[in-house]
Parts: C-alpha cells; structure tokens; sequence
C-alpha cells in the first residue's frame, strides 16, 4: 500500500484565508452603512442642500432678517394666492382620482393583450412635453377650439362658446390631464397586489359583482388610494405651467410667484420665503396623512 501524504496548508492559503476573514468583519461591521450611504448622499445632494439654500436665501439679506416672512404675514393677498393653489390642488387632486381609480381597476382585472394597449395609452403623454400639452389645451379650449365648436355648431347643445380657457375650468383641465397618468400608474401598482381571488370567493358566496367590488376590493385598496391621493395633491401645488398658461389673472399660484421673484423681480429672498410657504404647506400636508396612517395601523393592530 502506498501511502500519499496529503499536502498542509502554505503561507499563500493561509493569507488568503486571512484576508477573507478580515474582509467579512469589515463586511460585518460596516456593510449596513454601505448600502445606506448611497441613498443618504443623494437624499443631502439633491434635497436637504437645495432646501437648506432656499431657506437659508429667506432669512439672509445678507445678515439674518425675517423682515421676507413679515412682509408675508402683513399682505392678506399672499394668503389669498395660498388658498387658490390649495383650492386648485384639492380640485384637480378630486378630479384625477375620479378618472384614475378605475383605469387603473381596469387595468388589474384586464387580460395581458388588453392591459399592453392600455398602458401604451396612458404613457403615451409622456411622451410629449408639458409646454406642448398647454398649447394644445389651448387650441383645443378657445371660443373657436374643438370642443366650442363641437357644442355649438355641430351638436346645437349650447347657444354661445363656454369659457373653458383663461379660468378655473382651463387649468383644472389642463392638470388632471397632467397627474392622470401619474395617479394611474401610482394606484395600478398598489391594486396588483391585491388577491382577487378574494373578490372571486365573495360572488361565489352570493354576492353580485357590485357589492363584492364595495365589500372586498375597495377596502383592500384604501390604503393605496389614500397614498396616491396624497402623492397628486403634493405635485398639484407646485404646478406652475399649467396655471400659467391656461388660467387667468385670478388663478395665481405661490409657485408662479415664486417663479415671478426669482427670473423678473431678481428678490430672491422673498422669492424663496414664498418657497418656503409653500414647502411649509406640503410638509404640514403630509405630517398629517403620515398620522392618520400611523393611528389606523395601530387601530387595526
């Protein structure tokens, strides 16, 4: 019998296991902060540094003043201009997710050929640039556009044009037509993980297709409903386009005006205590959804 001498490990095995089990204690120790630095430079590069330049803009002219948020406070007209981008958010907001919600049940339930030509028509306009979808609004919109015509000369329905443009009516139109599909596909990704075979078991226990829909479906999609309802009011009260163009002098919003200050007046300061406002509005905004959320979680826990 010959025997065969099974080699021992060499200097060259015995560094490299080493040097593996010093890479798994750095691994070990500070792999965590490894995957959360990426997402914390971008959130201070691209959010906390930007916000941090405006607000600090408000409160510098050039030594410290708050004399930007007095001229705020003592003018009722910015309280009004506050209101209206409130009122337009929280109209367009209601309109968008009247269309939205059942698009995008629709597109849950639909079959895969169905579904592709769907979603192809709702990213369709992203296609095309919001400056573009304004001026189309607007030859569409006027007294002699598509739909005036339409009304009054083919159909007979009306006796004179509706003043659909330069109004409440042209901007309302002109945003939902923006965050629809936002809202769309915000709300198709949360209603596919909803199990319809639940639905499917309410109509086999005698429910009709309406009432399991009301009975199971809805309530499951609440919570998705909710959180895409607070998403497009957020984007609602920072348009600036839209209102821009398709609204009239009374449809002036804080982000118009803080566009005003910045590229025509040059008082960036004040310009950027509007901002502020306006951050300030959203923040409150979502403080408040965030603790309705939080209090329903621990509701139903």
């Amino acid at each position: 019998m010959i025997l065969v001498r099974k080699p021992g490990p060499t200097f060259r095995d015995h560094a490299g296991d080493v040097r593996e089990q010093t890479f798994d204690r750095l691994l070990t120790r500070f792999g965590p902060v490894a995957l959360w630095l990426p997402g914390v430079a971008f959130m201070v590069a691209f959010f906390l540094l930007p916000v941090g330049w405006i607000v600090a803009q408000s409160v510098l002219d050039p030594g410290f003043t708050l004399k930007f948020y007095e001229r705020l406070a003592a003018a009722p007209e910015y309280a009004l201009v506050l209101w209206i981008s409130i009122k337009i958010g929280l109209i367009s907001t209601l309109f968008t997710m009247l269309a939205a919600y059942p698009v995008a049940y629709l597109l849950v339930i639909a079959q895969p050929t169905a579904r592709a030509i769907m979603m192809a028509c709702i990213l369709l306009p992203f296609w095309t640039n919001i400056l573009v979808r304004c001026y189309a609004w607007m030859l569409v919109l006027q007294t002699k556009g598509l739909v005036n015509t339409a009304l009054v000369d083919w159909f007979g329905v009306v006796g004179s044009p509706l003043p659909l443009l330069f109004n409440l009516t042209g901007v309302i139109i002109g945003m939902v037509h923006y965050l629809l599909p936002i809202a769309i596909l915000t709300l198709y990704a949360g209603l596919k993980t909803i199990d319809l075979r639940l639905v499917r078991a309410a109509q086999g226990l005698g429910a009709n297709p309406v009432r399991a829909f009301l009975a199971v479906f809805l309530p499951l999609s609440l919570p998705t409903l909710r959180a895409t309802t607070m998403l497009v009011f957020v984007l609602s009260l920072g348009f600036y386009v839209t209102p821009a163009l398709l609204g009239g002098r009374t449809e002036i919003t804080v982000a118009m005006l803080v566009s005003t200050y910045f590229s025509d007046v040059l008082n960036w300061g004040f310009g950027a205590a509007l901002a502020v406002l306006l951050l300030a509005v959203t923040l409150v905004g979502l403080t408040i959804y965030f603790a309705l959320e939080r209090n329903r979680t621990r509701v139903a826990a």
